[in-house]
């Protein structure tokens, strides 16, 4: 399926159904928080969260007047707790458990043509505080554009 849209209206189309996957999944109850984009005050994030954070990629031309846009967002679960070996277990499982979600229906309803994982972090300490922890997983969702 080739899309006409701006492209605008296809990243807002995709952030819209990422989130309403993520936030509809009963395996993500525990969630207390998504949030999106490059800002968010850690210090006062209620946990269990996930941040998407949109990731740069380049289009590929493919001819025709049409490319491919692996629109790439990186999926970052935060956990607090008092234990660091606790937290960094509990975010490395939530991000495995955002993974299954989204591979689920690679095509996210119909919003785009393919949902590609692309990496796996493991678990880390957030800077000097050992009392947040983060994981993450990144994905592409593919759309065909004409151009």
């Amino acid at each position: 399926m080739i899309q006409n849209k701006p492209l605008k209206d296809i990243h807002r189309e995709i952030r819209a159904k990422v989130r309403e996957v993520l936030e509809q999944a009963p395996e993500l109850a525990e969630i207390k928080r998504i949030v999106y984009g490059e800002k968010a005050r850690v210090g006062t994030l209620l946990t269990p969260a996930i941040w998407i954070v949109p990731e740069p990629y380049a289009p590929n031309l493919v001819g025709g007047k049409t490319a491919d846009h692996d629109i790439r967002f990186n999926f970052v679960v935060l956990v607090k707790a008092n234990d660091p070996e606790q937290a960094l277990e509990k975010a490395h499982d939530l991000a495995l458990t955002v993974y299954d979600v989204l591979v689920k229906d690679r095509t996210l309803g119909g919003t785009v043509s393919d949902v590609r994982p692309t990496q796996v972090d493991p678990a880390y300490e957030m800077g000097n505080n050992t009392q947040v922890c983060w994981s993450a997983v990144q994905f592409d969702f593919r759309v065909k554009r004409r151009e």
